[in-house]
């Protein structure tokens, strides 16, 4: 969340160089000027750190023209087609629907085929709220600070130092801010507003999505910045949980899958497996009743001090475009044929 000049800060830290690093850089060797004379103190090192802006500038170009190619072929292709090119070039072959096998065989087949927006008010991150206060109880659910139709509504004096805002139709729509007074809100509205106003269901025509309104939702930052919070995320297939996924939301690529029984069925890509969460045992028990009236759902949830809070509930894992999830171990036994029954949602 930070200024440009913070930007530049660190990328000072991580590209400026001393010692016998400084032995390197256009003209320079060793601390010597390509014309014999002696290079003024710390003169490489603003030459290297200069460089290493320029490379990091040169790569979030490259980035930013990523994301305009990308952009443009959605809009010229449209959505499905798109998904289907997102697709290949991950998967390295086009979806196989009938019927579909593999995990992400079966997550693109409710993208491309089903239509889910009968339970569309599952997917909105403030009205699942109702649902699960129903299932489990109040006590399930994350303390909210107030939700909003515009950013501007948002009174910023108002909120706690640390929080997060979340659209509430889509995915990944997300910002922590870690100190209310130190973010640039300007930039942060713009970023959100951007989101709010966007048509999610449009990304790759997930019909889940279809008609939902984007507002903004404020919620504290539970256990705070380095805090110690588990997200815990259980899959439910025909009302049987089928065991879920455990990661620190910091960093959020260490996670760790396993069974009901808590025993590894998938390793983290790097370091130890811890045990599960102490909660875990009754993380699976929540998402059992939360998932008996739907064909298969996964529950979301955030654990602190044993605290446990239902975020929301997914049921497009990855939208298909993820090698690792959901594991195959956890959709076995998915049909997701079962989401063309109606209604969806039954008792």
């Amino acid at each position: 969340m930070g200024t440009s000049g913070s930007r530049s800060r660190r990328w000072n830290r991580g590209f400026g160089v001393s010692g016998a690093s400084e032995c390197s850089g256009p003209g320079m060797h060793c601390g010597v000027r390509a014309d014999g004379a002696a290079a003024p103190p710390g003169e490489a090192s603003r030459r290297l750190s200069a460089s290493g802006r320029g490379a990091i500038e040169r790569m979030f170009k490259m980035s930013s023209m990523r994301r305009i190619v990308e952009r443009a072929h959605h809009l010229i292709v449209g959505p499905r087609l798109h998904y289907l090119h997102r697709f290949r070039r991950i998967h390295g072959r086009d979806p196989i629907l009938d019927p579909p096998i593999e995990p992400f065989d079966k997550i693109a087949y409710l993208v491309l085929r089903s239509d889910l927006s009968s339970i569309s008010h599952l997917a909105d991150k403030h009205l699942v709220r109702d649902f699960v206060r129903a299932r489990v109880g109040e006590s399930f659910l994350a303390p909210m600070l107030g939700v909003y139709d515009r950013f501007d509504q948002i009174d910023h004096g108002s909120l706690p130092k640390s929080f997060v805002i979340k659209c509430t139709h889509g995915c990944r729509w997300n910002e922590r801010v870690e100190d209310r007074d130190a973010v640039d809100w300007r930039r942060l509205g713009r970023r959100l507003e951007r989101w709010r106003r966007r048509d999610y269901s449009r990304v790759w025509g997930e019909s889940l999505y279809r008609g939902l309104v984007g507002r903004l939702m404020v919620e504290p930052w539970i256990g705070g910045p380095g805090g110690d919070l588990h997200d815990v995320k259980i899959f439910v297939d025909g009302g049987r949980p089928r065991g879920g996924i455990v990661h620190l939301a910091d960093p959020t690529a260490q996670c760790t899958g396993y069974d009901v029984s808590g025993n590894v069925v998938v390793p983290a890509e790097a370091g130890a497996d811890p045990p599960p969460h102490p909660a875990y045992e009754r993380c699976i028990e929540i998402a059992t009743v939360l998932g008996a009236s739907l064909p298969a759902v996964r529950v979301d949830m955030l654990v602190h001090e044993n605290r446990i809070c239902v975020g929301e509930l997914t049921f497009l894992s990855g939208a298909g475009l993820n090698l690792r999830v959901p594991a195959a171990v956890y959709t076995r036994d998915f049909d997701p044929r079962g989401f063309d029954r109606r209604p969806i949602l039954q008792g």
